[in-house]
């Protein structure tokens, strides 16, 4: 009964009146977080929009951010501060697009350069807990020291598909094309088709 009740209710709601009631209240959320994020980064371009809810921005001091940037919601993003050299851990150019639950983490540096699309699920990072040595296996791997083995550089026009990884110490070619599920370990040169475990050269586009 009660059930019914709501269902009905919701049905009401779906009138077009409701429904643009809706897309406005979500607009306004939405520019409130860009608002409220934005101010916090070192440097953030025009038409930033994240769309909330966030999972969790750390450093935000350490990010620079250009013009018409787009993420969805469960955007996390940590710029970690290890060297106390106060430089941009996470740049991220022009005309960026993340999907939903992109993850960006940086203790070195990682560049995204323009006219980049994410799927949902991406994940990049440059470094991991410990450097793999026969001594820290004493110690909780939360507890080790963080290492990077280089940045990350994503060239421009990259499409990357969904739960895509990414590793440390990568480059990828300008107008690449990750696929779906693929972990990225190396390099690869520009307008490259890559998928697999670990990634491969599929083919060239020419």
């Amino acid at each position: 009964m009660i059930s019914s009740i709501f269902y009905k209710v919701g049905s009401v709601f779906s009138c077009p009146i409701f429904i643009k009631i809706y897309s406005g209240v979500k607009k306004v959320r939405q520019l409130l977080y860009s608002g409220f994020y934005g101010a916090k980064f070192l440097e953030v371009g025009t038409r930033f929009r994240i769309t909330p809810p966030i999972k969790f921005i750390n450093g935000p001091q350490y990010i620079s951010i250009g013009n018409n940037f787009y993420a969805h919601p469960g955007l996390r993003m940590e710029a970690i501060c290890v060297d106390k050299q106060p430089y941009i851990r996470i740049r991220i150019h022009d005309n960026v697009s993340l999907g939903y639950n992109c993850q960006i983490n940086a203790c070195q540096q990682i560049e995204i350069k323009s006219g980049c699309l994410f799927g949902s699920n991406v994940f990049i990072t440059d470094h991991f807990h410990g450097s793999g040595i026969s001594l820290e296996i004493e110690i909780p791997p939360a507890n080790r020291d963080l290492y990077s083995k280089g940045p990350v550089v994503i060239e421009e026009n990259v499409w990357i598909g969904q739960n895509v990884s990414i590793m440390p110490n990568v480059t990828i070619g300008k107008g690449c094309i990750i696929g779906a599920n693929s972990v990225v370990t190396h390099s690869f040169p520009p307008n490259s088709i890559l998928a697999g475990v670990p990634a491969k050269i599929v083919r060239r586009i020419y």
